[in-house]
């Protein structure tokens, strides 16, 4: 019987080995690659108001462009989440408008905007409160963190999913004080309506709204045991609302921000080293602050899109972006928490030269777009940088005057009754103005920050 056994085993073995030979030597046919290690860790990927699940276009966009150079050298898995995303009665009007003049591939016919729901239901009539939506959002957010562990999280929110993660962010630090050990959890947060100095919900902290059930539950913590990294971009009307509602041209550029800055949120994008980006404002106990610019104002994003040329609106625009910036100060660090305030603290003369500037440069747009010889510009204060005093003062057609226009404007926020440091948000291109008025003062505020702020490198 022995035997039997032996010889048996040893032909068992021949077979396999002559099928594993065969299997190797057979065109098409591959082994089976080992299991695949675990990851690092796991990022869980929320929606906004409008898209209760990620599609693949989302998760691959936030991770390429916000979570993977924020936690770089990390295997990290990426997870949707779904949760309720509702704003009654709002929800349908968000999704029309973001179809008219939002990005495609977020709200177009086939994007994640419009999930696989009957119409009664995309029209937000009968959708949850925003309240009722966020407290949804929180437990569906709890379930997935105990699915994976609850430990070794990057969690990213975005707009109203940001709200969401604010709440669990709070209730970690009350759950894990500083000086006890507490899970490893990351949060990467856009457009972030708890944002403490521009955030909707800390500009009305305390209001609240019944009926549609919006409760303004004031700014994001910043001194808990959980990294968290806040992107902004400027002009969104849910994370960069006017300091002075009084100004209601900034007010209604900043609602306009809400379909064509906010819902573009993947127009923007973190380099490899965050902390060396001119996005990067700074770090304040638990959060890393990045700022971008936006390019255009939204106040005539509806121009835009009805097709109206740029050199057109080229000729009004810098005025308007003066105007616009009255409703700032962009002096305050973007962790202190700012409600709104009633009256600008603005020097007039400031505010004069920086309006004439803006019409200067409207004046040499317009010269431009008719094809007119452009003014003379103003020479600068003579400095050791400077060009020597002979060289000639008249710009070539839309190139010095629109210079010197572009040198004004975010001047107008700048100005306060105390001294305080600039906080960079770093233009992005020419048109935007206000750039060489406070590039010594962005410089120090880097060299003053250097030493106390920690890299964005998780």
């Amino acid at each position: 019987m022995g035997t039997a056994k032996c010889i048996g085993r040893v032909g068992a073995l021949a077979v396999a080995l002559g099928v594993g030979i065969a299997v190797a030597n057979t065109p098409g046919v591959a082994f089976a690659e080992p299991a695949d290690a675990p990851s690092d860790r796991t990022a869980l990927v929320m929606g906004t108001s409008g898209i209760p699940t990620p599609d693949d276009f989302w998760v691959e966009s936030v991770k390429k462009q916000f979570i993977a150079p924020t936690h770089p050298r990390q295997d990290i898995e990426y997870v949707k989440v779904t949760t309720a995303e509702e704003v009654w009665p709002f929800t349908g009007l968000f999704r029309l408008l973001c179809l008219a003049a939002g990005p495609q591939d977020v709200c177009g016919p086939n994007g994640p905007a419009w999930p696989d729901e009957p119409l009664w239901k995309l029209s937000g009539l009968f959708d949850l409160t925003l309240n009722q939506s966020v407290q949804t959002g929180l437990a569906d957010l709890e379930t997935a963190m105990a699915t994976n562990g609850n430990d070794d999280l990057v969690i990213f929110g975005y707009s109203q999913s940001a709200s969401i993660a604010n709440l669990e962010k709070r209730k970690l630090a009350e759950q894990y004080p500083a000086g006890t050990k507490a899970p490893d959890i990351d949060f990467v947060l856009f457009g972030d309506p708890n944002l403490p100095n521009g955030g909707l919900g800390t500009r009305f902290w305390g209001v609240y709204l019944p009926i549609i059930e919006w409760d303004f539950n004031g700014p994001a913590p910043t001194d808990t045991q959980f990294d968290t990294v806040e992107i902004t971009r400027q002009y969104d009307f849910f994370a960069d609302f006017p300091l002075y509602p009084i100004n209601v041209i900034a007010d209604l550029n900043a609602v306009l921000g809400a379909v064509y800055v906010h819902t573009y949120g993947f127009d923007v994008s973190l380099p490899p080293y965050p902390a060396k980006s001119p996005a990067y404002q700074d770090t304040h106990g638990d959060t890393d602050y990045y700022f971008f610019e936006t390019e255009d104002l939204p106040l005539f994003g509806p121009l835009r899109t009805l097709g109206v040329p740029e050199p057109l609106i080229d000729v009004i625009e810098p005025f308007f972006r003066v105007i616009v910036e009255l409703g700032y100060d962009r002096t305050i660090p973007p962790w202190e928490p700012t409600p709104a305030r009633l009256i600008p603290m603005h020097e007039p003369a400031t505010v004069a030269s920086d309006l004439i500037d803006a019409v200067g440069e409207g004046i040499t747009n317009a010269a431009a777009l008719i094809g007119a010889p452009t003014p003379l510009s103003i020479p600068a204060t003579a400095t050791t940088d400077q060009e020597p005093a002979g060289e000639p003062v008249v710009s070539a057609p839309g190139t010095t005057v629109k210079r010197v226009g572009r040198d004004v404007g975010e001047r107008v926020s700048q100005v306060r009754p105390r001294s305080a440091q600039r906080y960079r948000s770093h233009p992005k291109r020419p048109k935007t103005i206000g750039r060489q008025a406070s590039a010594r003062l962005i410089e120090s505020s880097r060299r003053q920050g250097t030493e106390s702020t920690r890299p964005s490198v998780r």
